[in-house]
């Protein structure tokens, strides 16, 4: 495979489902000296004002709050295997004195249409995500936060089950199969907004887990994605952003 089609494979996965950290910013001078024994974290909120337009399931009376807590155990399912216990901190509950804690918001939340997304995809009947975060040390202040940064993503350019059909460098990850009539295609991302926030979660884990890690504290694990970087096997290829 040569360096050309490479890239090409390389810029169509960069395509897929995403979620990329941007604006991120530092208070150096309320920076962890040494590793914080927890990361609490706060569900988030949906603030008056956002995009959100998401049907809760059947039985579901808030849905904002849902797609909150969908955001807080994304991050919680990354941070312990990168070195960091994470603990849900419910809102109303009093904010500790110590650790790291996260509190964010999710500026915006589109369902898309899950049917264009599985029938036809690439982009048509996406969903979006976006939220804010801020990162506190609890030690330094619980007031001014240590980081600050946004999230941007969703399902992108996915192929749905018409792209599946047809071959491309897309396809080349996804088993299909033609069965009695019945078309089985397996990774395709068919839930939306409960996806989008679960890899928002993991990709903000991801980029305190990466700022621990060039503070010293720990070794890296992860790497959050940012605009204008596309991670490879081959290594990390500039590219822009589709935002």
């Amino acid at each position: 495979m040569n360096y050309r089609l490479l890239t090409l494979v390389c810029l169509l996965f960069g395509a897929c489902s995403s979620v990329s950290i941007v604006e991120q910013r530092e208070n150096a001078a309320l920076a962890p000296t040494t590793l914080p024994k927890v990361l609490w974290v706060r569900p988030f909120d949906v603030p008056l004002g956002a995009d959100f337009d998401v049907a809760g399931k059947s039985g579901d009376k808030n849905p904002k709050a849902t797609v909150g807590h969908l955001v807080a155990k994304g991050i919680m399912s990354r941070i312990d295997r990168w070195g960091l216990p994470g603990k849900l901190l419910e809102n109303g509950a009093p904010t500790p004195s110590g650790g790291l804690l996260v509190r964010g918001k999710v500026l915006r939340a589109l369902q898309g249409s899950r049917a264009l997304r599985l029938g036809i995809g690439f982009g048509i009947g996406r969903s979006r995500m976006g939220s804010s975060v801020k990162v506190f040390n609890l030690e330094r202040s619980t007031t001014t936060p240590w980081l600050t940064f946004e999230t941007t993503g969703g399902s992108n350019s996915e192929p749905g089950l018409v792209g599946m059909l047809v071959p491309s460098p897309v396809s080349i990850p996804v088993a299909v199969s033609i069965a009695g009539g019945a078309v089985a295609a397996g990774g395709i991302t068919g839930k939306g907004v409960t996806e989008d926030a679960n890899r928002t979660g993991r990709t903000i884990a991801a980029a305190i887990h990466e700022q621990l890690a060039a503070e010293g504290l720990l070794k890296r694990k992860a790497t959050a994605k940012r605009p204008g970087r596309l991670r490879t096997p081959v290594g990390t290829l500039p590219f822009p952003s589709a935002e």
